[in-house]
Parts: C-alpha cells; structure tokens; sequence
C-alpha cells in the first residue's frame, strides 16, 4: 500500500474514530487530574483543620502527604489513557488491517492538530 484515500471505507471508518482519539484522550486526561486535585483538596482540609498552627506559619504542613496523593493518582489513574494510545491502533489493525490504521492515525493527528 503506497497511498492513502480516506474517501474508501475502511480509510474513512479508521478516520472518524482517529479524529474522535485526541478528545477522549484528553477527556480521560482531564478527569484523572480533578479526581486527583478533588483528593489533594480533602487532604489540604484535613491539615488545616488538625492543624491550626499551618495558617499562622507555626507548624508546617505536611508537604510529603500531599506529594503521595499526587504520585499514586497520576500512577493510577493514567494507565486507561495510556492503554487507549497503545491499543486503539492494534485494535484498529485487526479489526479494519492497514487501511483502517492509515485513516485512524491521520485523524488523529489531523483532529490534535
């Protein structure tokens, strides 16, 4: 195959789910970081309210809690995102072969562009 025609079937279906990739992608993306911040925010409050000494700069917070929250969640919560990436090819190639694989990757990056 030395040429791509997205107006043939397959080319054109792998299009349309390639061009859809960039936003869900960054919809997954997305929500990963509010769940994380909406954890980091509980664990902010709960200094605060055990410890009144962090408003008037007598006690210091507990920075390593928080950097904890952070690294677990971007660890956990970033692997659907990254599984999306590696398998929406692959799945695209055994469900619609090479041509369908041309039309997805040109979507994307025509649509993350």
């Amino acid at each position: 195959m030395t040429e791509v025609n997205i107006l043939r079937p397959l080319e054109f279906a792998g299009l349309t789910v390639g061009a859809m990739l960039p936003y869900y992608f960054s919809a997954m993306t997305m929500e990963a970081v509010g769940d994380a911040a909406n954890l980091m925010i509980a664990e902010i409050k709960r200094q605060f309210d055990e410890n009144p000494g962090i408003r008037t700069g007598d006690v210091k917070p507990d920075y390593e809690a928080c950097i904890a929250i952070s690294t677990k969640a971007s660890l956990r919560q970033m692997i659907a995102p990254g599984i999306l990436v590696i398998c929406s090819p692959l799945a695209m190639g055994f469900l619609l072969g090479p041509r369908g694989v041309c039309g997805l990757l040109a979507g994307a990056i025509v649509s993350g562009v």
